[in-house]
């Protein structure tokens, strides 16, 4: 009688939860061998398969007969570990600015897309839910494999805030505006100015949030640590802001104005101006010539963009591009304009320096060859000019460099969109980051995207039917 050890191979997965029973060829001279349930036990105990054990496969082993096919056999199969869940933080107020709203309803009020998440003092703001140490498992061997604990959430009380430990709870120490910077959690208070600003107020640098009740004139600047919300317009004057910013009415920016905002900004219109948004910008009516980025998303549903460049990451959403006088305009999806422009202008340096310093190896080469050059001063003098140069430009050369790296982030080209619910007229140039189409007749209801590298287009006729 053949042995089982002859008749069959154990092979187990590398992570020892799961065993297979494999043939070998003496097992085709022996198919119908009568194995008892005590003989094929102990082979699997022989081999160390001690958990887990699959009683219909080893039923349909020790019965003889097994097909072909049905190897290889699953003969054991262990306990997988469960992995702790992360600690996490159980926020009681809502930090999002942002008001959900379908900005295809013409309902849609652009007033009430930004609010200010406003506290009392020791209001609760959030908790911390710790983490859970999981479940072990066993493997087909019967040995422990330990379950991966959750992390544990890193959060801390910033301005305004106090952590108790024994509850893990936030406070608010301070009446204000709550808002979440990266893993603080801070309580900002608000400065408020009734009417414009004006040369009573000067230049506001506020670690809060600032409301001004009527415009900013020419010239001002305001500078926040939380949002900046306007109830006029912005004239030539500087608006930066490390949360969001809300303009009610516009930006006549005389190509001077510049607004910044390390979040999100809602704003009536934008001529003439600059406007810069870390992720959203969110337009009532027009942007006229303008240069406009938003890290995330682009929206202006109810009015045209016409000249200028607008950049967004992820998607622009607009009704109108461009005008009947075929102004030239320009939309860059997935990559930042400015950024994208820096990147070329390096670029060209750089080619620039690495010619000039190929050139001056040569010329130092030439130089160092010439037999005691110490003793003729004039030659001796442009070896040590090459040096110099030479030294000078590779160190600007490495400047260079490090610009092109931290500049060199992932792009979203392939995942961005256009969308045009109203028209898109001639000399209007689309770009999905080095990808560009320009636009040479007018095209209503569209939809550009990447596809393959092509700028593709297909018609919303059927979306907004």
């Amino acid at each position: 009688m053949a042995e089982l050890s002859q008749l069959f191979i154990l092979k187990v997965s590398n992570d020892q939860m799961i065993a297979e029973l494999h043939y070998t060829d003496e097992y085709l001279m022996h198919q119908e061998l009568n194995v008892t349930m005590e003989e094929f036990t102990q082979f699997l105990h022989n081999n160390k398969i001690i958990f887990g054990l699959d009683e219909g496969s080893i039923e349909k082993v020790v019965s003889g007969g097994v097909p072909l096919e049905d190897f290889p056999m699953v003969i054991a199969r262990g306990i997988e570990p469960i992995p702790g869940l992360d600690g996490k933080v159980q926020y009681t107020i809502n930090f999002n600015p942002m008001i959900e709203k379908d900005l295809n309803d013409d309902r849609w009020d652009f007033r009430e897309v930004m609010r200010i998440p406003s506290v009392e003092v020791n209001q609760i703001l959030a908790k911390l839910i710790l983490p859970t140490e999981g479940t072990d498992g066993t493997n087909v061997y019967g040995n422990l494999v330990r379950s991966k604990p959750g992390k544990p959430i890193r959060m801390k009380a910033g301005k305004n805030v106090r952590f108790e430990e024994k509850s893990l709870t936030f406070y608010s120490e301070s009446v204000g505006q709550a808002n979440v910077q990266g893993n603080t959690i801070h309580v900002h208070p608000v400065y408020e100015v009734s009417d414009s600003l004006s040369m009573k107020e000067g230049n506001i640098d506020f670690i809060g949030t600032v409301i001004i009740k009527g415009d900013v004139p020419s010239g001002y600047t305001i500078k926040a640590g939380g949002d900046i919300k306007i109830y006029g317009m912005v004239e030539a004057a500087t608006v930066k802001a490390e949360g969001s910013v809300y303009v009610a009415e516009g930006l006549a920016g005389q190509q001077k104005g510049t607004i910044e905002a390390g979040e999100t900004i809602q704003i009536g219109y934008i001529n003439q101006g600059n406007v810069y948004a870390t992720n959203k910008l969110f337009v009532e009516n027009s942007i006229l010539h303008s240069e406009c980025i938003a890290g995330d998303e682009i929206i202006c549903q109810r009015g045209s963009v016409i000249g200028g460049h607008s950049s967004a990451g992820n998607s622009i959403q607009i009704k109108h591009v461009g005008n009947h006088m075929n102004t030239r305009t320009e939309l860059i999806l997935g990559q930042n304009h400015k950024e994208l422009q820096e990147t070329e202008e390096l670029q060209s340096q750089k080619k620039e320096i690495e010619d000039t310093l190929k050139k001056l190896a040569v010329l130092g080469e030439k130089l160092s060859q010439v037999p005691n050059i110490e003793s003729n001063p004039k030659l001796f003098q442009a070896l040590q000019r090459q040096k110099a140069s030479y030294d000078k430009n590779v160190e600007l050369l490495d400047s260079i460099k490090e610009k092109l790296e931290s500049l060199n982030h992932e792009t979203n080209e392939k995942y961005a969109k256009l969308i045009v619910i109203g028209n898109i007229f001639a000399n209007t140039v689309v770009a999905f980051g080095k990808y560009k189409r320009m636009i040479d007749t007018s095209y209503n209801k569209v939809q550009f995207e990447l596809v393959r590298n092509e700028i593709y287009m297909r018609s919303l006729e059927d979306s907004f039917a």
